[in-house]
């Protein structure tokens, strides 16, 4: 999606020509929509993606720009690896400040939240090959614990250049994506049952406050000034309905469940695991794991903000396994409360069985080589997509395959699913399309393109 955005933005000029709004179809004008009242169409005919911010858009878009790259994956997935390592390093930096001076291994405990996080399966692939705004925005969550923690330990921590920085910080987490409004509003919550005993705690909630509807405001007059403010508001409007907790999409409640729960194993299996035992022995035994007041702090709104922000976002969040990256520090922080319970030879096996299990589910499910796990070749994807290119540029593409943005980066066309030939014919009726053709394949393997006449 975003490399496809990439070439968009550079076969129309630049992003600037959108006002740097993600588009997910090129110029050509066969891929032109030529449906121009729905709400995520312009009336130019392009394909708008204004669901959440850009900056996961913008940011790959001015680095290939600056350094004049040539637009394909490699470099993002540099660029993930980046965030990646500035991740690690802030949620090193945030275990330093919740974990107590004086606990004895202190940066043994430190070390191993930093190698749960790397590990799990999630995280191996959200920061490798799945490039998203979830995983992104990653070490912007941790840094802004990092300077609001202090705060949330006393108000004597709270300083005006503090409160700039976190509003910055907010500002900028809108521009990714909307779980900062969900920790703002939590920690907002949190902060009016203190506010009688300590009055300072009022600047952090404006503050917080502020910035939230400061960048929700710029977010949308950007996207408003290039379609028109009442488009925006019908697509939000619109997407909040069909992704939120109000709509099972077809699915019953308990299904959407059941999704979201194999998200979480697919997610964090090894982890998972480690907890449970962990937990089941700690009750069995009846051993009391202390939290100071600080980890009580942070675990609580941190928890709550993520339950918060996956409930409200139900429906998109059982039909992305990505959603749920944000959990990796809650479950990394959580098992390194149980890492003193083991002796030093323990721990090494523990760290060995649970590197063997992380990976080995990591590549069960990515297995390397030729053929994925489905038994599908991987190459498929882009040989499907060079055989696109030999439909002229001014021709829709119709097909019954699923819409799959490898096959469109591949072959630099878009394409318009739909049942079969007589539906692609009405829609053409329907919508004035002049110029087509259907592709016949079978399951991602090219047989024929035919002009639709």
């Amino acid at each position: 999606m975003v490399l496809i955005n990439t070439e968009s933005w550079r076969q129309a000029g630049g992003g600037s020509t959108f006002h740097f709004i993600p588009l997910i179809n090129f110029q050509n004008p066969g891929d032109k929509r030529p449906n121009r009242t729905h709400y995520s169409v312009d009336p130019n005919g392009n394909q708008l993606y204004v669901s959440s911010g850009p900056a996961w858009f913008v940011i790959p878009y001015f680095i290939y720009e600056i350094f004049g790259l040539p637009n394909v994956p490699i470099y993002i997935q540099i660029i993930n690896l980046v965030f990646n390592l500035v991740s690690v390093i802030v949620f090193f930096r945030l275990l330093d400040i919740l974990i107590s001076s004086d606990k004895k291994d202190k940066y043994l405990l430190i070390v191993s939240g930093c190698f749960f996080f790397m590990f799990s399966p999630c995280t191996l692939w959200y920061f490798g090959n799945g490039y998203i705004n979830i995983g992104i925005q990653m070490p912007f969550i941790i840094s802004f614990f990092l300077l609001i923690v202090p705060m949330l330990q006393s108000a004597e921590n709270i300083t005006a250049k503090k409160l700039f920085f976190l509003g910055l910080l907010t500002l900028l987490l809108v521009y990714f994506d909307w779980l900062i409004l969900a920790i703002c509003f939590i920690i907002g919550l949190y902060l009016l049952f203190k506010i009688k005993k300590q009055p300072k705690y009022f600047q952090v909630i404006f503050s917080l406050g502020l910035s939230s509807v400061v960048g929700v405001a710029l977010l949308f007059f950007q996207f408003a000034s290039h379609t028109g403010w009442q488009d925006i508001a019908t697509y939000w409007s619109q997407r909040f309905g069909t992704r939120s907790f109000a709509n099972s999409g077809g699915d019953s409640f308990l299904q959407l469940a059941r999704y979201l729960i194999q998200n979480f194993i697919t997610a964090y299996l090894p982890v998972l695991i480690f907890l449970t035992c962990m937990f089941i022995w700690v009750i069995t035994k009846k051993i009391k794991i202390s939290f100071t007041k600080t980890e009580k702090i942070f675990l609580g709104l941190y928890t709550a903000s993520i339950v918060f922000y996956n409930f409200t976002l139900f429906e998109w969040s059982s039909d992305h396994e990505y959603s749920i990256i944000p959990w990796s520090i809650l479950f990394s922080y959580l098992a390194i409360k149980f890492i003193p319970f083991f002796t030093k030879k323990q721990l090494y096996i523990l760290t060995i069985v649970f590197f063997i299990a992380t990976m080995s589910q990591y590549y069960f499910i990515n297995r390397p080589g030729k053929i994925s796990r489905e038994g599908t070749p991987y190459i498929s994807f882009k040989n499907f997509g060079d055989s696109l290119k030999q439909v002229p540029l001014d021709y829709q593409i119709f097909t019954d395959l699923k819409q799959d943005p490898m096959v469109e980066y591949y072959g630099g066309r878009n394409i318009t699913t739909i049942e079969n030939i007589d539906s692609a014919k009405s829609y053409m009726k329907k919508w004035n399309v002049t110029k087509a053709v259907w592709v016949e394949h079978d399951n991602l393997d090219f047989k024929k393109a035919s002009v639709i006449r």
